[in-house]
């Protein structure tokens, strides 16, 4: 298909990194892995290779850092008599109109080409690696990982045109089929916002509406591409419902998308879940501008208990209406309530947005006292608004120093 032989492509692949490697410092290109990945061979193939380079007096073998990895690998480069040897291959391949980057750059080939070239193993390993939208780890495809270059960490990286344009190519069930190992592989890595893109596009609706019920906040901050994934989830368990409905709202208000988040509120505000479409309603209202309804909302939102995280958001909207002294009594009286009973039920957050009524009312040194003490309730790992809080506390009090560093930490 190439019109070189293995050798030569390993040559000249080698060949476009002269001078970019000592003892210290190699890119993966250079190494096993990255030469297999470049030319398109197993690993085991590339070894006989590259001995009988070696022993040929054309290639040169070493121990260097890869970057990206602590420990040290054999690396190649070309000597003396490989680099000449490169450049008459180079040569002969332009003469015969030998496209020699597009067989080392699987950016250059053509996505159908490439895919009619491949026999049935070859489509589904190479198909594989295509679903995956970020770098992974190439042991997923085991022998078939030659296929797919390496970037400086080791990890396959497959090239924009492949990834956009192969899974087109492959038939719908192979398709989903891929998309089904993918989620189990971001499983094990523990990557759940990429596991729901692939449990989605695998028809697995039950799992990815499990996975939204467990981990529906931290799939929102997560973010990219969640709204075009939701669109694609449509049959989930009834007892998700609400969830999965909350979590398309939030995910159209963050990708710009009020008319469809819209849509969505409406169909809850009809059903059982008409409480939690009432305070999504809310949000999407205060996001639009309207506070006076956004407010209305969320206080129809309120049932016989007391929800804090509802009576934060209220406040907050007091807050934003400029209505900074009936924000800070309510919050404080929430406080007080949770001292009352003992339950002090998410006194972090609550000290959160009273530090926030009090830095907008002008109090900041109160502020700082009472964001100093939230954030020292609040998990380390959640600790980012505090920071930034702090930080417009430091800085409207004139310590420039403290809010520096808050801002740092927050960023």
């Amino acid at each position: 298909m190439t019109g070189l032989t293995v050798a030569e492509r390993i040559l000249v692949h080698l060949s476009r990194f002269i001078g970019r490697c000592d003892e210290y410092s190699a890119p993966a290109d250079v190494s096993q892995n990255g030469i297999s990945s470049a030319a398109r061979i197993s690993r085991a193939h590339a070894a006989i290779e590259l001995k009988k380079l070696k022993e040929a007096g054309l290639i040169s073998e070493g121990l260097a850092h890869i970057k990206g990895s602590r420990s040290r690998r054999k690396v190649y480069e070309l000597t003396p008599a490989g680099r000449e040897r490169a450049g008459l291959i180079e040569h002969y391949a332009s003469e015969a109109g030998i496209d020699v980057s597009s067989i080392l750059d699987l950016a250059r080939c053509d996505p159908e080409l490439m895919w009619d070239s491949l026999d049935e193993a070859e489509r589904a390993s190479f198909g594989l690696a295509c679903v995956f939208r970020n770098p992974f780890d190439p042991a997923v495809l085991g022998e078939a990982a030659r296929m797919v270059p390496l970037n400086d960490d080791g990890l396959a990286d497959v090239p924009a045109n492949m990834r956009s344009r192969i899974p087109e190519l492959m038939d719908p069930a192979s398709r989903r089929s891929c998309h089904s190992m993918a989620a189990d592989h971001c499983l094990r890595a523990k990557d759940y916002a990429e596991r729901l893109h692939h449990l989605v596009r695998a028809g697995r609706g039950r799992e990815a509406a499990m996975l939204i019920s467990s981990r529906g906040a931290s799939l929102l901050e997560a973010g990219d591409g969640l709204n075009d994934t939701l669109v694609l989830l449509e049959e989930v368990p009834e007892k998700y419902r609400g969830e999965v409905d909350a979590l398309k709202a939030k995910a159209a208000m963050a990708a710009g998308d009020a008319d469809r988040s819209r849509s969505i509120i409406e169909g809850m505000l009809e059903g059982p879940d008409r409480r939690l479409g009432l305070i999504l309603e809310g949000e999407l209202l205060a996001l639009e501008g309207d506070l006076d309804s956004a407010l209305g909302s969320l206080l129809s939102a309120r049932g016989p208990g007391i929800d804090t995280e509802l009576e934060c958001r209220i406040a907050d909207l007091l807050c934003e209406q400029g209505r900074h002294q009936e924000s800070i009594d309510a919050l404080e009286a929430l406080l007080a309530r949770s001292a009352e009973d003992g339950s002090y039920d998410r006194a972090d957050l609550v000290l959160l947005h009273l530090g926030k009524s009090l830095l907008r009312s002008g109090r900041c040194d109160e502020a700082v006292k009472t964001l100093s003490k939230g954030m020292g309730m609040a998990p380390e790992d959640g600790r980012q608004r505090w920071h930034l809080l702090l930080g417009e506390a430091y800085q409207a009090a004139g310590v420039q120093d403290r809010a520096s560093e808050h801002f740092r930490l927050g960023r």
